[in-house]
């Protein structure tokens, strides 16, 4: 289920299909593991296209962490203003104590995530990209982490002039600057971009980690899948919300995905694991579940939406993505191939599947200085909507309104980003 196996550059491709095609030409048995499927490889094995083969248990019969879900909204009610639960605190205090080992997940890299003016309350974006910047108080800059821009931390408001500017959010290195106020004496590895670098540091300090050279790991979500520490009894998962609200169809199920991974690290050797969700809404299906690590309860609430909304696997989908330095004209060449597009699909089989929505702006309207929008099309993956696919491209790209516009197709693609 792991969407890294997906090229975002060109040739787009999903790495498992190229591998079904390879099998299938070489007569042999393609194994896709997960203990969290994407919705697509379970659809297909609930339609007996795929043969589903579950393992119950554990790897050595060992039982599940027991995961409590820390309600946030009461930590502030009561007076604790910080990212740390009492709960957590106290959970990381007792295996401290025990000589065991903590992971803690938070999938946001910098001290800031934003730093917003008090008086027009906007926040400082990145000049190339419709993105606020976050701050990096290691080397006191603020980066830009879709184009890799770096500019010096500002004393005033870019739009209105105001000194008067707010710092929010936090990531791994607020995370790690917190955790040494707690627990001055605990020796802690940060996992993240920023720390992993160099060739073999992601290798180096995992090794470190796994020989007890550190009492805590924090990381983003390199840290939640496939990672064998039998030492590590707890795991917690912090502020982990906002990933529900990204703006894609798949963001429950990368979110779902995502904690029962890395919850699945606790309690690997012959000690019992536990793990603490913390979360200001414990009541939304995706946490209830995952902290149940029910998958099987997760794919039906989710294959119901999908099936209602005509989302795959139900469908296939194709975006059509559309980008230029000038806003206008991406607007309008966006626009030109709609009506392209339109010219076309009469030229469709009757009763062909198709649904076209768009033109409209990317959730990020700008990246790297380029204005991007996009038309999705809803459609199955056949080679009659493949040739029709291709004659937009192909023909789009003649039309005037499209002159120095880049168009390219992804099937299947991430609709958020």
């Amino acid at each position: 289920g792991e969407r890294s196996y997906k090229s975002e550059r060109s040739p787009r491709y999903i790495t498992c299909d190229i591998a079904k095609q390879r099998c299938k030409k070489h007569k042999c048995v393609l194994v896709l593991a997960s203990a969290t499927p994407s919705i697509e490889s379970y659809y297909l094995a609930e339609k007996k296209i795929y043969n589903l083969i579950e393992m119950k248990n554990r790897y050595g019969n060992n039982p599940l962490p027991e995961v409590a879900v820390i309600d946030m909204n009461i930590e502030r009610e009561e007076g604790n203003p910080t990212e740390f639960s009492r709960f957590l605190v106290d959970e990381i205090q007792e295996n401290f104590r025990n000589g065991e080992q903590t992971i803690l997940l938070l999938n946001r890299r910098g001290y800031h995530t934003i730093i917003s003016c008090c008086e027009c309350y906007q926040p400082v974006y990145c000049p190339n990209c419709s993105v606020p910047l976050t701050y990096h108080k290691k080397n006191n800059r603020l980066m830009c982490h879709y184009c890799g821009y770096s500019g010096d931390k500002v004393q005033k408001c870019p739009v209105c002039g105001s000194k008067k500017l707010k710092s929010m959010g936090f990531g791994t290195q607020k995370l790690e600057e917190e955790l040494n106020m707690y627990f001055p004496q605990a020796k802690i590895l940060r996992m993240d971009a920023d720390t992993t670098f160099s060739r073999y540091s992601y290798e180096k300090g995992f090794n470190a980690f796994r020989n007890g050279e550190y009492d805590i790991m924090i990381g983003t979500q390199m840290i939640g899948k496939g990672l064998d520490f039998p030492n590590v009894t707890l795991v917690g998962v912090l502020s982990v919300d906002r990933a529900l609200y990204a703006g894609d169809f798949r963001s429950y199920e990368r979110t779902f995905s995502l904690i029962t991974q890395v919850v699945g690290r606790s309690g690997r050797g012959d000690r019992k694991g536990r793990a603490v969700l913390q979360t200001f809404i414990p009541d939304h299906y995706v946490m209830e579940l995952a902290a149940q690590q029910d998958y099987e309860g997760f794919y039906n609430e989710e294959i119901t939406i999908r099936r209602e909304l005509i989302f795959p696997p139900v469908c296939d989908m194709c975006i059509l993505c559309f980008s230029g330095t000038d806003d206008s004209a991406v607007e309008k060449g966006a626009y030109a191939v709609l009506s392209l597009m339109n010219t076309k699909l009469k030229q469709l089989q009757p009763k062909t599947p198709v649904r076209v929505l768009g033109p409209v702006k990317c959730s990020y309207g700008k990246i790297n200085g380029k204005f991007r929008y996009r038309i999705i099309v809803k459609c199955k993956n056949t080679p009659e909507i493949r040739g029709f696919i291709c004659d937009i491209l192909t023909q789009g790209a003649k039309l005037k309104e499209m002159h120095k516009i880049s168009l390219y197709a992804d099937i299947n693609g991430d609709v958020g980003v």
